[in-house]
This record gives structure tokens, C-alpha cells and sequence, in this order.
């Protein structure tokens, strides 16, 4: 049976070819991905992405724009949404949104970290440099916590933030946490709450007390 050829209004066709590229990627990889293949898969003439995408890598680069924009606004609407809410519990919403993103736009993620696959417009105001904006002034209003002041470094602790989410969410798309941890009792489903309410117990609670190095010699 003929598939049935899309359909598309006029100044679409951009969106149109994004979206049959996502669905390629999904079901092939990346590597078997040609703009060829893309505009078959879209129901258009061979020459048509061409208008859009002066090539592969520039296509791949667009959908992982169009990605941190997407994860922007997930992580901005998490973070309003916990607009009343105290600031550790901002970060952890904005941490669970990310892991959220990668399990929702799998083909997004794996693009928009790999700069070689797909070069992303890296200027200040652009879709990455804003969701890592969030993530920064998250850090910030943690930082200036009385509980917190002086215990961590702002880039330690951005650092730590992101690795952790990023780590999870690596992990549930291609790693051993894709059907969780049954011999734990976690669901896959239950790793990013479970990520982020433990980074949070982690900021909240005290910190350790530091134990004196006995000097050589003393005998203590």
C-alpha cells in the first residue's frame, strides 16, 4: 500500500522536513540519514531540503537547535512552576525536566551534544546558551542560600548539577538504567525524580565535619 504523501502550507516545509528527519533518526540512526532519503520520507522533490539545508550537517545542526529550544521552555516552565517554591526546589525541577527532555526527544539529545555530527549556534543569545542560562541563575539563587554560602564553588556546583542530570539521562537512553534497576525496585520512570530529590537531600543536608591530618611525628 503507496504511503500517503504529506501535505504542507506554504513556509512549512522547513518544520515538515525537521520532523521527517526526527523520524528517520528514530528508527535508523544518524549515519544512514541523507537529505535524499529526507525529502522521500517527507513526500517532496529531491531538491526541495536544498532550499532549507545547504547539507546534512546543517540539517542535523537546525534539529539540534530546535532541540535546546524545546529544552528551554521545559526547563523554564518547570522552574515557573516552582516560582513560590524555594530555590533548591527550583533546581531539582529544572534538573527532572532535563532528564524529561532526553526521554521524550531522544534524536534532539544525542545531536545537540555532539558538535562534530551537528555544529550549534553557539552565540550568546541563542537556544543553547539560554537553557544554560536557567540552569545558571538555578545555581545562582541556590548559591546565595545562608545554608549554602560558602559551601561549594558556582562552578563546582553547575558542574556537579549537570553532570548528574545529563549522566542519568545518557544512562536511560543507551545505558543500563533503560529498563531501570529491577533488582532495586526502580522503574526507568522513577530515575529522574529520583536523581534530583537525592541532589537536593545532598544540598540540604549539613556538611561533614573536616577532620584535622595529624602531623608526622606527633603520635596523634
Amino acid at each position: 500500500m503507496a504511503r500517503k504523501k504529506r501535505t504542507y502550507h506554504h513556509g512549512d516545509l522547513r518544520r515538515v522536513l525537521l520532523d521527517a528527519s526526527i523520524e528517520l533518526i528514530a528508527r535508523r540512526g544518524v549515519d544512514e540519514l541523507s537529505l535524499r532519503e529526507v525529502a522521500r520520507h517527507a513526500g517532496v522533490s529531491p531538491a526541495a531540503p536544498y532550499h532549507h539545508f545547504a547539507s546534512k550537517a546543517e540539517l542535523l545542526g537546525a534539529i539540534a537547535i530546535d532541540g535546546f529550544g524545546r529544552l528551554a521552555t521545559a526547563m523554564r516552565s518547570a522552574r515557573d512552576r516552582e516560582d513560590a517554591g524555594a530555590p533548591i526546589q527550583k533546581l531539582r525541577a529544572i534538573g527532572e525536566a532535563y532528564v524529561r527532555f532526553a526521554i521524550e526527544y531522544p534524536a534532539h539529545f544525542h545531536l545537540m551534544f555532539h558538535s562534530t555530527l551537528a555544529p550549534v549556534d553557539s552565540s550568546a543569545d541563542g537556544p543553547a546558551a539560554q537553557s544554560f542560562a536557567i540552569l545558571l541563575e538555578a545555581i545562582a539563587e541556590v548559591m546565595a542560600l545562608p545554608e549554602i554560602e560558602g559551601r561549594a564553588s558556582r562552578p563546582g556546583l553547575v558542574v556537579l548539577a549537570w553532570s548528574l542530570v545529563h549522566g542519568a539521562a545518557a544512562l536511560l537512553l543507551d545505558g543500563p538504567l533503560t529498563h531501570g534497576l529491577p533488582e532495586l525496585g526502580i522503574e526507568a520512570g522513577a530515575v529522574p525524580a529520583l536523581v534530583t530529590s537525592t541532589f537536593e537531600a545532598l544540598l540540604s543536608a549539613r556538611p561533614l565535619p573536616v577532620r584535622s591530618t595529624p602531623r608526622a611525628g606527633s603520635g596523634k
